[in-house]
Order: structure tokens, then C-alpha cells, then sequence
């Protein structure tokens, strides 16, 4: 039994004892903003309650997961700034604050969260797969953190998780440089935690709830928050990290020409400043 509702870019649907939260922008490839950081904190929040819910599922309506951050919404973030209808504050507090509240959530969900990939997740949705559980892609899948060609940071606390993942030195190839591995490439350095074949990500992590259900549900969550608790004792320090990193970040020159140049669909000239 299936049970849908779409709410503006984020669908929940609820299978049987399954919750699948789906990004849901096709014109925009799943790129991502304030509006989709709340939509999956409530949906997050409303699967985690239910207790007939074994597991929850974040993937896409589409063969892409997320290619993103919503540039058109960060240029008018940076326009706002520069009128001064908005402050580098109320962006730290407002959308990064956002997608960081979505880690939290799902680090606090009384069930396991599995990432389904497809396509593009890179950037923001890279930062979204990472802080889920488990990951699950299909061969197509493509991850990434671009963020330093865009004159801006990572978020999510995965400046912490990430070299927890897959050793400092392959953090910082990954966001320094900006390059996009492909999925074997991901399983190999331990990104992720399963390869499935072209459009079987979602089977395969359904599969992995029903691995998961074969265990105690108490022993999996006890597990669950040990090895977050064991590995983090200072999370909240990496999210100020970072929310302080994007508040320089969203001052300079960089990030303006960085998102002008997307509007022109022209390479950015960066400048260090």
C-alpha cells in the first residue's frame, strides 16, 4: 500500500512500512534551497514519528538526486545583501541554518535513513547522501563537492564527517579540487556503501531496510547513536565552523561573480577577494 503527498519540491510517500522523502525540481535538476531544507525537516520528522515506519528513504522523483545548491536563489540572497534588504546574518541563520537542521535530523531519527542515489549528487546533495545513515547508488550516480568553484563552503557537518568516511587526505582531494567521482570510484574510497545496477538504486535500498529489519530495531538505533556519539562529541563546534565560513564566504567578490556567471552561462574569473 502506497500513500503520497506532494508538497511544492518535496514529495513524501509513504510505502507500506517504507517513508520515501523525494526531491522533486526536474526543471532545476533537484537543486535545492531554504524551501526544500524545511520540507525535508518536516518529512524527516513526521517519518520518524511514525512508529510503522521501519525506515526512511531520501532519494528523487527523477535520475538525478540533487545537483545543488539553487544558484538563482543564492543570487538573489546576494543581490538582498547588497541592497541591504537582507544581512550575511539572517543567510547563516536562515538557509544554512536550514540544511543544517536537516543533519541534525536525521543523526536524531529513531529510524534507520538511507540515501537512494541517482545521477548528479553534488554540493548540497552531496551533503544530504552523506548525512544520511547508509548510501545506496546506482551506476549513473555522480558525487561531488563543487563548492570551491562557486566561491563558497560545505555544510551538513560533513567537513568533520567526510574525512571520517574516507580519511583526510581523500577530503581534501575531493573539496579542494572540486573533482566528481562516479559511483565504483565513491564505493571504493568508502563514500558510499552500496553500487546497484542503472535505476535499481531504490530496490536495492529497500533491500537494505529489509537487512536492517531482520536485526533488533532497538540495537540498530542503540548502534546508531554510539557510533555518532563516539565520533562527534563536538558536532555543534563543526556546524559554527561552517556557518561561520559561509558568512565570510558571502562577502566577497567571489561568491558575487561566481553566481553572475551562472545567470551568464559563462565560466567564473575568480579573484581571491
Amino acid at each position: 500500500m502506497s500513500t503520497a503527498a506532494t508538497t511544492n519540491s518535496v514529495v513524501y510517500d509513504k510505502q507500506d512500512d517504507i517513508a520515501f522523502i523525494r526531491f522533486n525540481r526536474p526543471e532545476v535538476r533537484n537543486a535545492v534551497g531554504a524551501q526544500e531544507a524545511r520540507l525535508c525537516v518536516q518529512h524527516l520528522q513526521q517519518a520518524s514519528a511514525d512508529d510503522s515506519v521501519a525506515g526512511i528513504i531520501v532519494s528523487s522523483t527523477t535520475n538525478t538526486f540533487a545537483a545543488g545548491a539553487d544558484l538563482r536563489e543564492m543570487v538573489q540572497e546576494l543581490e538582498d545583501i547588497a541592497s541591504g534588504k537582507l544581512t550575511v546574518t539572517d543567510i547563516i541563520e536562515g538557509v544554512t541554518e536550514d540544511w543544517m537542521q536537516v543533519a541534525r535530523v536525521m543523526r536524531a531519527a529513531k529510524k534507520p535513513v538511507i540515501a537512494s542515489v541517482a545521477g548528479y549528487a553534488v554540493g548540497a546533495g552531496c551533503e544530504v547522501a552523506l548525512d544520511c545513515d547508509l548510501v545506496v547508488a546506482d551506476e549513473t550516480a555522480v558525487f561531488g563537492f563543487p563548492e570551491s568553484r562557486a566561491g563558497m563552503s560545505i555544510t551538513g557537518g560533513v567537513t568533520k564527517l567526510l574525512a571520517q568516511s574516507i580519511g583526510m587526505a581523500r577530503a581534501r582531494d575531493l573539496v579542494l579540487t572540486g573533482r566528481f567521482v562516479d559511483a565504483r570510484e565513491a564505493h571504493d574510497i568508502g563514500l558510499i556503501n552500496r553500487v546497484a545496477p542503472v535505476g535499481e538504486n531504490d530496490a536495492a535500498a529497500v533491500e537494505l531496510v529489509r537487512q536492517l529489519q531482520r536485526h533488533s530495531p532497538l540495537s540498530i538505533i542503540a548502534h546508531k547513536r554510539m557510533l555518532q556519539q563516539a565520533a562527534d562529541m563536538d558536532i555543534e563546534s563543526v556546524y559554527n565552523l561552517e556557518k561561520q565560513s559561509i558568512g565570510v564566504l558571502l562577502t566577497t567578490a567571489d561568491a558575487v561573480e561566481a553566481s553572475r556567471a551562472f545567470t551568464e552561462k559563462r565560466e567564473p574569473v575568480f579573484k581571491g577577494r
